[in-house]
Parts: structure tokens; sequence; C-alpha cells
């Protein structure tokens, strides 16, 4: 069998079946009892309540700030997507094939290229990576899902029927086994992830609490794009969260989709009647939160950026923070909020530090080469002490040549154990 995401002929019969939970309050309801002797609520709206500078050599052993290869192949553009491997890091934006990194920023190829031939797409909608198998997921502009090897070499395509429907988003999920994402948008979606074996048939799913009059206002999900993902990979296994949803899923050993944890946004958190696709033009409070997540070894990163009267977008907040949640010692610290919100860099010196993906225990960001020129030139910059003054000595002498039209910057960061 077959379900795309809104078959209203199924409704009622799916929300009996349904099993899985979508909201922190729903969580004892699970029957599973792997994921109720370790679901784990991070008390955000706590946490917050208290911000402070945090210094990132609190956290890290080590901090290296490396420009990608400045070469024509390589330049980056507003990146969209970006995933890290022990080995490699691949980036995607729009109208361009997936880029392949190593490390220290050297190029090393383009994945796929762009075309309608076998292993060829127009664009990149979203990536997804399965590193202990090395393969690539690429959902593409049109709409079906390339596989390729970290070789670059084509292996295969799977094409859906349900990819007809162009809001939804594909990417890995566990062996063999994709996993679609949908917001609500018509009001009667019964699921929020469905997970599909290669045949594209359905074998779990997470359901959608979320509905409302089709026939009434309607609006387009407006997401916080610089901190949101709906999905990470963590000790190889995908972890999904919806934009609207508190909890985070995964897989537990059994292959079943499970509660993991939630995020209490508490006082932060949208209303359900405040939702943007039920009620679009209703004035927003200026308090309510969307937030990412990213996950290590031992922490997780929680970035986060206020919603907005999209009426009134000169209103905005520009304001971004960032918790940081221990999983030992199960406590949480608050990032002072700025225009950029993130750890100071005391050990290079260099831009403030926001996680915009991670692996094992490591985590990287991304700067832009005029970011880094507009920081480079800053007081901030210039009256930071860092412990290691080399490093520091390094980025005066890089301002001194750097153009603002060059690669971006690759800030790589070593976790403590």
């Amino acid at each position: 069998m077959k379900i795309k995401h809104q078959p209203l002929q199924f409704f009622t019969v799916l929300l009996v079946v349904l099993g899985i939970c979508n909201s922190c309050q729903e969580k004892n309801k699970t029957q599973n009892t792997e994921a109720a002797s370790s679901f784990y609520t991070i008390p955000f709206d706590e946490i917050v309540k208290n911000k402070q500078e945090v210094k990132l050599s609190e956290i890290a052993s080590d901090a290296k700030i490396i420009q990608f290869e400045n070469i024509p192949e390589a330049m980056l553009g507003d990146v969209e997507d970006i995933e890290l491997t022990k080995d490699y890091i691949f980036v995607k934006f729009w109208e361009h094939p997936v880029l392949q990194f190593s490390h220290d920023g050297k190029f090393i190829r383009d994945i796929g290229k762009r075309g309608k031939g076998p292993g060829e797409y127009g664009t990149c909608m979203k990536l997804s990576i399965d590193e202990k198998n090395e393969k690539i997921y690429i959902h593409t502009g049109e709409l079906d899902v390339k596989v390729f090897n970290f070789n670059g070499d084509y292996l295969k395509t799977y094409n859906y029927e349900a990819l007809e429907n162009f809001m939804c988003f594909w990417i890995w999920g566990r062996d063999s086994c994709l996993i679609s994402y949908f917001e609500p948008i018509d009001g009667t979606e019964p699921f929020v992830f469905i997970e599909h074996d290669a045949k594209g048939d359905t074998l779990q799913t997470i359901a959608n609490h979320i509905f409302w009059d089709s026939k009434g206002e309607f609006g387009s999900i407006t997401p916080f794009f610089g901190v949101q993902n709906f999905y990470y990979c963590f000790n190889g296994k995908s972890h999904l969260k919806g934009a609207y949803n508190d909890t985070i899923y995964t897989y537990n050993n059994s292959n079943k989709l499970v509660p993991k944890y939630c995020i209490d946004l508490g006082r932060h958190k949208l209303p359900d009647d405040l939702i943007y696709e039920r009620k679009r033009t209703r004035p927003v409070p200026d308090n309510l939160i969307w937030t990412g997540v990213h996950e290590t070894s031992d922490n997780i990163f929680i970035p986060y950026g206020y919603h907005y009267d999209i009426e009134k977008p000169e209103l905005r907040n520009e304001k971004q923070g960032l918790v940081l949640y221990k999983k030992n010692t199960k406590v949480g610290l608050a990032i002072k909020e700025t225009k950029q919100g993130g750890l100071i860099d005391d050990i290079t010196g260099g831009p403030d530090f926001r996680p915009k993906t991670t692996n094992g225990n490591t985590a990287i960001m991304l700067v832009t080469a005029l970011d880094m020129k507009l920081y480079l030139e800053s007081d901030a910059f210039k009256n930071k002490a860092v412990k290691f003054p080399e490093e520091k000595e390094k980025l005066i002498q890089l301002n001194k040549t750097l153009n603002e039209n060059d690669n971006h910057f690759l800030v790589l960061v070593k976790l403590k154990d």
C-alpha cells in the first residue's frame, strides 16, 4: 500500500492506527519501553532565562579557521545544506551540483552534474548522507532521489509516485529506506514523516496533530531558515524534528521510530491557533522562537531565532541565540543573544561560533568572505583576548589580502571528550 500526504479518505482510520505522539505532553502514551525509559526533556524555557557569555575554550579543545579552496569550481553560493562526515564536507546550494570537500577545505569533486540524463539533476532540494555505507542521497528538483557514493559515482534513482507532491522533502532514513517530510499546508495531512521502503510502500509514520479548515485563511510556512533543520544524523541514525514539533524522533535498536527527547519551549512556543497556515494575518507576539538542533557525543546545540509578523517584516528581531545542553550532566547554558549569537571564539579570535552541523565530536560553521572581512575590521575582533595570540595574528595577516568576493571560510571545532 502506498500512502500520499493528502489522502482525505483515509483520514479517520489513520488517526486511530497511529501510535507515535508528536508533542511533549503525549510522550507518556508511548508503549515502547525503550523510548519510555530513555526519553528526556530539555527545559529550554528555564535555561534561556539566564543568558551568559560562554567561551569556546570551555567546551572545545581546538578550533581552526580554514578557507574553502579559492578556485572557480569550488566557489560557494548561498549555502542551504551542509553535511559533515568523518572525512568529508558536502555542501549544496541552489542550481548547482552538490560539492565535496576535504576537512582542510580542498575541493574534491562535484557530485553529479546539471542536466537531465542518468546521474544528472537540475537542483538539489535536500541533501542527506548514509556515512556507514558511504552513500549520498540527493532529493532533486525533478522530484526524485538520486544516490551516489563518496567517489561521486551515480548508483541509482528512487522515483516514487508520492514525489509528485512538490512540497514534500525526502531524506535517507536507514538501510534502503527513505523518509518523506511534509509540514501541514492543507490542514488535513495525517503525517509529518513517513518511512518508505525501496518500493515506496509505507513502513511507519509520525503523526501530524495540526489540523484546520482548509477553506479558511491560507498562508505558507515561514521558517527561520538560518536556524531550523528538520533532520540530522547522529551515531549513524537519522533524527527527525518537524518545524512545529517539540519532539525529536529517531530509530531504536528495533528500527522503530520513537521519541528520543523534547525541547520544552514553554512561553516561547508558537500557540496552535497562531500557526501561520491557520492564522497568517494575526499579530505574532515578539517572544516566540524557532529552534534548530544539532547533537554530538556529549552535547546538544539548540540554535534559535525569533518568529516575526510576516505582515510586518520590518519589525523582525534579528537577534539569535544558542542553548548548549550537556547530556551527561543534564545542565543547559544559554548563550547571550546578539545578531550572531554564539560561543565567543577565544581560541583563534574568530567570529562567535554557532554550529551549522556536527559529526561525532566535531562541529563546523560557515562564514562568508564578506562577513569575515567585516568582522576582522571590527572593534570586537581587535579587542578580543585569545588563548593563542599567534592564531589571531594569522587572521590579522589574512585581512590584509582578503577580498569580500573570495570563497567561504570553514570554522572547524573539536569538542572536548
